[in-house]
Parts: C-alpha cells; structure tokens; sequence
C-alpha cells in the first residue's frame, strides 16, 4: 500500500472521531502555545537588548576599571589601599588614575583611551526660555545615531548635539530650526557651599538633532558634546576635591584589525577588568535565557502530559476499529502497513495541536505587543518576535512526539490476528 494512501486513509480515520482528535489535539495544543510564545519572548528580549547594545555602545570598545575586591563586605572592616576609592554609602569602588590610563594605552591594538569624566551639569536652557535638567555624555562616532536634522560636524569645536524631546521647551519651531540656535549650560563646583554662585557658563551651537531613542540608556542622556568640553566641565567641577584625577572607569578603543579578546586578555593580564558591551549586557541575555527556560518547561510539561491523551485515543482507536484491522489484513494489507496507519494517524494529531498552538500563540503575541510596549513605556519596540523558523520546529517536533506515543498502539494494531479480528464484536 503506498504511503499517500496511508497518508488519506489516516485522516478519514481521525475525521470519522471529530471530537475525540479534537480534545487530543488541543491538549498538544497548550504545549504548542506555551512554547511558541515562550521562545517569541526570547527572540524579543534577544532583539531588544542587541539594540540597546549598539545605541549606547561603539562594538570596538571595552569598558576598563579596576579589579574591585571580591570580598567588599560593608560590615566588615575593610584593608587600607593605597588605589584611590570612591564611597557610595557603605560601598566603595576602586578608581583609576592617570598613570593607570597611560599603562592602558601602551597595550597592543588599542588606539585610544579615554577616561569616564563624572561632568554633571546644573542646567541646560535657551534663550528666553525655562531651564532644564539634563545628563550630557562625550559624542562617540562609533555609535550609530538617528539625526533628524544636521549631523556630527562642528561637535570638535561648541557643538551640542540635543534630542528631538528638548526641540518644544527650548522654543525651537521644528529640528532644522534648531540647527544653529544657541544654548548654554551650567556647571558648579562639586564642592562649593550653598550659599557659592560661582557658575561657569558654556555657550553652546547645536549641530544636530537625533532621536530619543527608546534604547537610550537614560531618557535624557542624548545631549552630546566634544570630549574637550566634558573634561573641562570635569576639570571645573571636580577640581579641589578628592577624587579630581580618579576615574570610575576608561573606554578603550581598539584598532578595526585587533582582536577584541586578545587586547581584552592583555588589559586583564595588566591587572584590570576588561568588559566588552556583550560582557556588560550578560545579565540580561542570561535573564532572558532563564525566563525563556522556565516558560519552555511549562510547555514541555503540557506536552508530556497530551503524550499520555495520545496513547489513550490510539489504543481505543485500536479497540473500536478491531474488525476493521482484521477485514484489511483479510484484503491483504500488511502489518508494516497496519503500524505505519496509526502512526500517521498520532502524527496527524501532533500537526492538528501544533498548528493551532502556534497560530494561536502568534493571534495572542500580536495583540499583547502593543499592550506590553505601552505599559514599559518603549514605543513601538516589539518585544514579542515570532520568528518562521523555531515555529516550524515546535510544530515538526511535535509531530514526532506524537508519533512516538502511537508506536505501542500501532504495535498492538500491527499483531492483531486477521481471523480472531474479524471475529470480534
């Protein structure tokens, strides 16, 4: 008998008991659903923390501070260092100096070190308008930006690059409005007493107008300006205090032919701690990996149970068709060909539940994604992606569960003795 014919017959079969394949498909049906949307999930969170990766991150960088001790214990007293160190609380971090910055530099494949300047900024504002609070970083060419309106040039001499949600308080008409116009910011002294007006004021070009980007580190941390003006603001505020001339940390920048483990290794092998942008986003990959893990054994345990449903509907089938067994080994079908039926007939189920599964996990991530973007508060960022692919194989790995659970009951049909069948009531 071929196998097409099998392959038809094995649908009949299934089509004759409506309700019965129905009940057995569904319950693959919920594992098929739970896993679906659970590596969807995945594929989101994967999609949503790459993108955070490459809008804050040049992907030549590597974030160096020192090695902190591992036994920080705030309860405990804690060894006197000559390494300079910050407290935060109970806390301390060890700081980087200048010396450590110039040793850094020497290592093989890196073409540029620059420190982590702590430049805070007491105000931004515009003229004739209110003052705003706002963080500024150093612009970094190796990060890809979304411009609006002009670009990068000028940003080596006063330039500032502002995001589009500061165009409406600083009076700015549209983005290329903004080009041109001037702004100021304001620095104090870190430490000066309260009663100290003594305020250093930048005038500053804006040059470029990007995207707030919902991947942005911080809402308010695209004003970008030269490093020169960071470290001036840096040089003013800190200058006088403890940790003028400490960093928290330096961003090194290797050459486009450097091997990123290798200088990693060197800088590690000098005695620092070297982190890559993956290095620093792990956390995250590693909680998507055990959120996706957990979601991925609820299904597994939703299928392993329907396996059980499978074997039940098969057996009976076996049980109610007996006759039928027997009347087509009479006609000549053989045994191979009675097992191979019922297999096809447990794989039918398995397609059924998967493909409802699946469809039905993509109709619920669809409508959850807008819901779940809103609530976080990202825009239009999906973080439920269904990819074609790890669909496909849910539905074919099912496929081959179920036919594993038909092997007994196709067994058993397989054996029935043709005579003693057709005998059966």
């Amino acid at each position: 008998m071929k196998i097409a014919d099998i392959v038809i017959r094995a649908g009949r079969s299934l089509k004759q008991a409506k309700a019965r394949t129905l009940l057995t498909s569904l319950a693959i049906g919920v594992g098929a659903f739970t896993i679906v949307l659970s590596f969807a999930v995945g594929a989101g969170g994967r999609d949503y923390a790459s993108n955070l990766i490459s809008s804050n991150t040049n992907p030549r960088e590597l974030f160096v501070q020192p090695i902190q001790d591992a036994n920080n214990d705030p309860t405990k007293p804690q060894k006197y260092s000559e390494t300079p160190t910050m407290s935060f609380g109970a806390f301390t971090t060890k700081l980087l100096t200048q010396d450590d910055v110039d040793l850094i530099a020497k290592v093989g494949g890196v073409t540029s070190v620059t420190p982590i300047y702590m430049a805070k900024i007491k105000y931004i504002v515009a003229e004739g308008q209110d003052k705003y609070l706002a963080s500024i970083r150093a612009f970094n060419d190796g990060v890809t930006l979304e411009y609006t309106s002009g670009s990068s040039d000028g940003i080596n001499a006063d330039g500032i690059i502002i995001t589009d949600n500061y165009l409406e308080p600083f009076g700015f008409a549209s983005a290329s409005d903004a080009i041109g116009k001037k702004v100021q910011i304001a620095v104090d002294r870190a430490n000066s007493l309260p009663i100290n007006l003594d305020v250093k004021i930048y005038d500053l070009s804006v040059v470029g107008v990007v995207e707030s980007s919902v991947f942005a580190a911080s809402p308010i941390s695209g004003m970008q300006v030269s490093n020169e003006i960071i470290k001036s603001i840096y040089d003013y505020s800190q200058q006088g205090t403890p940790t003028y001339g400490k960093y928290s940390g330096a961003i090194v920048l290797t050459n486009a032919d450097a091997d990123m483990n290798t200088v990693k290794g060197d800088i590690v092998d000098a005695g620092y701690q070297a982190d890559t942008p993956e290095d620093l986003m792990s956390f995250i990959f590693q909680f998507i990996d055990v959120l996706q893990a957990i979601l991925v054994g609820f299904g597994i345990l939703a299928v392993l149970t329907s396996v059980f449903g499978i074997i039940n509907t098969q057996y009976i089938s076996v049980l109610e068709r007996t006759q039928q067994i027997g009347l087509m080994k009479a006609l000549g079908m053989r045994r191979r060909d009675v097992g191979r039926l019922f297999k096809l007939e447990a794989a039918w189920i398995g397609l059924l539940g998967g493909s409802i599964g699946g469809v039905l996990a993509i109709i619920a991530g669809t409508i959850a994604n807008p819901y779940i973007s809103e609530s976080l508060n990202i825009g239009s960022v999906k973080l439920i992606i269904f990819e074609p692919f790890s669909i496909v194989a849910v539905i074919i790995g099912l496929v081959i569960i179920s036919v594993v659970s038909g092997i007994l009951p196709a067994r058993k049909a397989a054996k029935l003795n043709p005579i003693e069948a057709l005998r059966t009531e």
